[in-house]
Order: structure tokens, then sequence, then C-alpha cells
């Protein structure tokens, strides 16, 4: 502990405790750095280590292989320009989301990202973990947001990739390599990211439904036809009025005039198919219901991915199959992008649930993951599934990027459950030669 307390300041250092550990794992020690050239010599010290912001999302990827420090960028949290008129923000990775929503709502614009428990996630939280939320049906996800990243790597070297205008075509999109990645390429220090007006106001239109392939049929429709800011179908239990069989949830935004206008037509597509509406006036507020789902009272939340023509089928199979098992669940779908949610309430069902669902979705050229779970239920649980072809190609760029594996080694490429041996990046990249 005294050296660390040497690099970072002994009022930044501290013990871990089992609050502080990362899917069961305590780390020995939470460092704090304040500035770059700290974590800089953090990383060249090569402890194994999990970097953090505010914890919201440590839930997310499989147990780490060995973890020494959990360091939290919670003190490299400015906002480092904002650039109004070229709407472009750079932060640092620390920076939390409701200070960039309060400084952008000023300049009538927004960073149209809405993950779960925003107001306890970062900005390279945001980035490493991949958050989305129900605005990703017209604004994209992180990749399609983010212009340039610092990043701190492997051996403490400080790198800068992408740009911070809007307009930048030179290299390769090296930034898009770090969403998802889990901080398993690099620390991620500071991000620029591209921003989009500000909609006037923001409502939607509720659709009770007779099943989830009705709903998914309905939702496909509007989607064609409307252009709505998100679009979401819930399965049995997802809405709290009258306990439909799926309902379908509409966002729309705009002046006045046009949220009418949308909710009207809406309506007719509703009224086509013999359905009622419901409207609500603060879609906002709804919305941010919804994307808080995958944080419910779950032993874990699987995500399934398929054509957005096949969310309804994806909802009724795991519900009839959940049926079989004796298991509670609640599913709830991006129907513009075909990502299935599905919360299991019941530690023993996830992985029967896993065993039966995994297979069919992988069958139909689709995937199955455990987006999020406690960590007694990911004890020999395989998380992601199969990589496929990318395993090799995944393998062989964190062990470029990470060839000591300090970097939250296992969180992304896990332990093979068949052979016992780990994922490691020489493990997968031999057996893909």
């Amino acid at each position: 502990m005294a050296r660390w307390e040497e690099i970072v300041g002994a009022e930044f250092v501290h013990a871990g405790t089992p609050a502080e550990a990362v899917d069961g794992i305590v780390p020995a020690a939470v460092l704090r750095p304040g500035d770059v050239e700290v974590l800089r010599r953090i990383v060249r010290e090569g402890a194994p280590l999990v970097a953090s912001g505010l914890g919201a999302h440590l839930d997310i990827g499989s147990p780490p292989r060995a973890l020494s420090v959990l360091v939290r960028l919670d003190r490299l949290d400015r906002v480092i320009a904002h650039e109004a008129g070229d709407m472009t923000l750079t932060v640092e990775a620390g920076c939390p989301l409701p200070v960039i929503e309060r400084l952008l709502a000023r300049a009538g614009q927004w960073l149209p990202l809405d993950p779960p428990r925003p107001d306890r996630t970062t900005a390279g939280g945001l980035i490493a973990a991949n958050l989305v939320g129900p605005l990703r049906a017209s604004q994209g996800t992180v990749r399609d947001l983010l212009l340039g990243l610092r990043v701190v790597e492997a051996d403490g070297a400080l790198v800068t990739s992408g740009g911070k205008v809007v307009k930048n075509v030179a290299g390769y999109e090296l930034p898009k390599l770090h969403v998802g990645a889990l901080g398993t390429l690099g620390v991620i220090v500071e991000a620029t990211f591209k921003l989009r007006p500000r909609p006037a106001g923001e409502a939607a239109v509720v659709v009770p439904c007779r099943s989830a392939s009705e709903a998914n049929e309905v939702a496909l429709e509007v989607r064609d036809g409307l252009d709505p800011l998100w679009l979401e179908i819930g399965g049995a239990g997802v809405e709290a009025t009258g306990d439909p069989p799926a309902v379908l949830f509409v966002g729309l935004a705009g002046i006045p005039d046009e949220v009418a206008e949308a909710r009207d037509r809406a309506s007719a597509v509703a009224d086509r198919h013999g359905l009622d509406t419901r409207v609500v006036g603060d879609g906002a507020a709804l919305r941010r219901r919804l994307g808080a789902f995958e944080v419910g009272p779950y032993a874990a939340v699987l995500k399934a991915a398929a054509l957005p023509s096949q969310v309804g089928t994806v909802i009724e199979e795991a519900e009839r199959v959940a049926r079989d098992l004796g298991a509670r669940i609640r599913c709830l779908a991006h129907a513009a992008n075909g990502m299935v949610r599905i919360g299991v309430v019941e530690p023993a069902h996830v992985a029967p649930l896993v065993d039966r669902l995994r297979p069919e979705r992988e069958a139909h050229g689709g995937s199955l993951v455990v987006a999020r779970a406690r960590p007694e239920v990911k004890c020999g649980l395989p998380i992601w599934g199969s990589f496929g072809a990318g395993a090799g190609l995944m393998a062989r760029i964190t062990a470029a990027a990470d060839p000591r594996g300090i970097l939250a080694p296992g969180r992304l490429l896990e332990r093979d459950d068949a052979s016992g041996a780990p994922n490691d990046p020489a493990h997968l990249a031999a057996s893909a030669t």
C-alpha cells in the first residue's frame, strides 16, 4: 500500500472493501488518481486492474481473472471543451452524465444516449460498457456519436485517436475499438462526442396488444411510417396498467404540432389493428423508466440479438421456456433494432434459461449473452456465448494491446468452460491460427 500512497497520495488510496468488489472479487487497493500522469504511473506498475467511474455498471462482463487494483476515475471529471457551434463536446472520462446534460441543455443540445442509472454513469463508463437506452432507435449508439479518445495503454503510453471535429476521415476509427471493450484495451481518460439538437418536446403513445407478435407487427408499421424517437415492446408484466400480454411504447418528439400529428398517425396504425391507445404527455419520464429496465431487481438480465421482425417471436419463445421451467421473467425490447432484454428473477433459473435460449438464437444467426448478473450467478456460467469467427481477431487485438494481461483480465475474453483453459489472448490466438 505504501507504493500506491507514494504514487497517488495517501488520501486517495484505501484498502478495498466488499462494497467495492468486482463480481465478488475484492481489490487489494482502491486508487483515485487526480490527473492522467498519475494514472500512467499506476498502469506502469503492472498490477492487474479494473478501471471504473462511479461503479454503477461493474455487473457487466465476466469476473476478472485477477484483480489487485480498482482504479476510480471519478476525480478525472472535467468538461474540457464544449464547442456549441461545431456541436462537439470533450470531457474527461469521469465526467458524470448529469453534468453533461445540464451543460448541453443551456445550449439547446444533448448527447442522446440514455443508459440505465444515468445519474451514476460517467462518459468513460458509457463507452467502455457500450451503454444504450430507448433512444438507440433514432439516435444510434455510442459508436455513432464518438469522435475521439485519449487512452492510457497497458505500457502507460498516452494515445490520442480520432479527432475533435465531425468531419474527420483520416486514419482508422480506432476509438470505436474501445466501445464495449470493458477497459481491456486501455484506460479511457478523455472522449469527444458529436452532439445533436435537443427536441422541443417529447410525448409517447402506449398501445396494449394481444400478443408480442402483434406488438411487433404494429411496431414495424409505426417505424416505417412515423420515424419515432424511440420504440419499445414489453412482454407480460412490464406495463402496470391492466397487465396486457404485450405493450408497444412509441416515443414522439418535436414541436407541439409535430408531436400531435405523430400521435394521431400512431393511433391510426393501432386502430387499423383494432387496438386502443393511451397518450403519455411526459414521454421523457416514461423513456427513463423503460431505460431502467435492466437494472431492476433481477438475478440476471439476458440480451438476445435478433432481426427487428423477430422481436415478438423471441419474447414469446422466452416466455414459453420460462413457463416450462417455472421461471419468472420480464421482457423488454428495442423494437427498431432487435435487441430483447430478459430479466430473470430467481438465480436458479438463469443457467437453464441460457442453456435453452442460446442455441436457438445462435442457430438463427443471432446471439444471447448474460448482460448483467449477480456474482454468485456468474460462477461457471458462460457469459458471452460463442464469438464465432471473430474470436481469433479479438484475441490478437487484445494480445497486442495488453501483452501482460493487466487490463481488466478476463472481463471480455472469459474462461473456456469445456477445457478449463482460460480464454486469454495467447490461448485464443493459438486456437485461431
